[in-house]
């Protein structure tokens, strides 16, 4: 008898299957509450991203003469290896990029983050945007090819961290405006906050490893080809 009723209330072990459903729809049920976030910060990476690009394309000739001379400065430099070592630019890619993320969760942090993170988010794309649009007018089809590779890709990795912790940075700051979480909860929910941007930190490494150990062999290639 009490081997059946151990055994009767045993909890069957949790299937990977049945994880991955509760995961699912736990992120369906986020991203339709978060909908409206989500597509407003796409709004200003895209705006960010077209105004770059037509920024790039209205530079004055000596600025694009200054510009041009430097990327073509640092394309040799790559093509022939002459780079700083793939640690040093990790570090230094990855403190520039974390300074994004620690902005965002300061504004978060306070009542008038949301147009602070919609600022920056937009700053970011508007980065993006130029760069890849000005080495795509200055060197052409194979300009756009090392924009894709040398800057998009770790761009598109980075965006991707940095709008999650954009998206828990503006509900954050609702919350403090709303004054929607009882006071005596403030300080588990800052908490809670600050751990979800700390997460994102991992997505910020991963493409600051892109940039230093990924990219630089890549555009090197295809410069040689």
């Amino acid at each position: 008898m009490k081997l059946a009723a151990w055994m009767a209330g045993r909890r069957p072990p949790l299937s990977l299957s049945l994880f991955w459903f509760r995961f699912r729809r736990s992120m369906a049920r986020r991203l339709s509450q978060e909908a409206h976030i989500v597509a407003f910060l796409l709004g200003m990476v895209l705006s960010g991203t077209a105004f770059g690009g037509i920024v790039a394309g209205e530079l004055r000739p000596a600025d694009k003469l200054e510009l041009a001379n430097q990327l073509e400065a640092f394309l040799l430099a790559t093509l022939h290896g002459q780079l700083a070592s793939g640690s040093s630019v990790f570090a230094s890619r990855l403190i520039s990029d974390a300074a994004w993320l620690a902005l965002v969760w300061l504004a978060g942090s306070s009542a008038v983050g949301i147009p602070i993170v919609a600022a920056a988010v937009f700053a970011r794309a508007f980065e993006t945007g130029f760069a890849v649009a000005f080495t795509s007018l200055q060197f052409g089809w194979k300009g756009f090819a090392v924009a894709s590779i040398g800057i998009f890709v770790h761009q598109a990795v980075f965006l991707f961290a940095f709008l999650i912790a954009s998206v828990n940075a503006i509900r954050f700051s609702y919350q403090i405006v709303a004054q929607s979480v009882p006071l005596y909860q403030w300080t588990l929910q800052f908490l809670r906050y600050t751990g979800r941007s700390v997460m994102c930190l991992g997505g910020v490494m991963l493409a600051a490893a892109v940039q230093a150990f990924v990219v630089p062999p890549m555009v090197s290639r295809l410069l040689g080809g």
